[in-house]
């Protein structure tokens, strides 16, 4: 059994129905219009291929300026809140981290999202309650693929062996970091943006269809 559970958000506990890509349309249409009619569809492909990373730094990739990435990650974040009464977590979610925590695994977020959304998120869905520790980008200092949301929520719980922990999302830029940190579990799910080839081929030991299979792995190891 791990001492440490590390859960990605959006894809992964929370349902929201496409708000991430339609946040990415909203910030691109706002920010950069015509850059946007001329690019829609090699934009959206690269949003979905790096799905699970950072906003902030998608959106440096693909504009190649840092005022106008800030613009539009500033725009879809604002459109991610407004949509946020559409996004659920999904069933036996919290039931789950209640499980683990009784078992006394901890539970941690990371997450691609910003400081603000995440902590909107964690009162919105009431998961502020459930969770031992919260990491973004800004706090890490390299989103995902790197391991530093994984390592900064470590180091805060003071859980020190990597096989100590085990790692759960959606995406392969989930499974990379838990790769490159070590982890001694890594487990996809497919209610995201991946399917079970992608996610193995990133180094999923495990792959669920939604992330509350994982418990009987969670529970056992």
């Amino acid at each position: 059994m791990p001492k440490l559970a590390v859960f990605d958000i959006a894809g992964t506990i929370v349902s929201d129905d496409g708000v991430v890509i339609s946040s990415f349309i909203a910030a691109f249409s706002e920010v950069v219009p015509e850059v946007w009619a001329e690019n829609d569809g090699d934009f959206l492909e690269y949003a979905h291929k790096t799905m699970g990373q950072s906003k902030i730094e998608v959106f440096r990739s693909l504009l190649g300026d840092d005022s106008l990435a800030n613009a539009a990650a500033e725009a879809f974040q604002a459109h991610y809140l407004t949509k946020l009464p559409e996004v659920h977590l999904f069933d036996g979610v919290l039931e789950m981290f209640d499980s683990l925590r009784s078992a006394g695994v901890l539970v941690a977020l990371n997450t691609g999202f910003n400081r603000e959304t995440l902590d909107t998120m964690l009162t919105t869905l009431n998961l502020g309650n459930y969770v031992d520790a919260t990491a973004t980008q800004a706090e890490a200092g390299e989103g995902r693929p790197s391991p530093a949301m994984i390592s900064h929520v470590a180091q805060e719980l003071a859980v020190a062996s990597p096989q100590d922990v085990a790692v759960l999302g959606d995406t392969r830029s989930d499974m990379e970091a838990a790769a490159r940190y070590g982890a001694g579990l890594s487990i996809g799910v497919l209610t995201g943006e991946h399917d079970e080839v992608a996610l193995r081929d990133a180094g999923a030991h495990h792959v669920f269809p939604i992330v509350t299979d994982a418990l009987s792995v969670l529970a056992t190891r």
